[in-house]
């Protein structure tokens, strides 16, 4: 699964054009050789993972908060259903295309 996101970051354009276009603006025009992109590049992994580090991190801690509280769970499963319903209902509302 981890090299299937490596594989599909990588072959993507969109994310070549991005950093083509988005970081040279960020590298000063009198700086030589590569050692600019490869800062700016550790700075981008570095920021990038301690986000991802973050969100993981605080996900686990609300996990284990609602999954300890049962009221909460009820409510969520009651707010979750009355959404599928909602939804439901106004698929039934849509009209096939024609």
């Amino acid at each position: 699964m981890y090299l299937q996101g490596i594989l599909t970051s990588l072959t993507n354009p969109k994310v070549s054009l991005f950093f083509i276009a988005f970081l040279p603006q960020f590298i000063d025009t009198k700086a030589s050789g590569s050692i600019p992109f490869i800062i700016l590049g550790i700075t981008f992994t570095v920021t990038g993972l301690l986000w991802c580090l973050f969100v993981a991190d605080f996900s686990s801690y609300v996990t284990k908060k609602l999954r300890g509280n049962q009221k909460v769970g009820m409510i969520l499963n009651k707010v979750t259903g009355l959404i599928f319903i909602g939804r439901g209902l106004k698929l039934l509302q849509t009209k096939a295309p024609q």
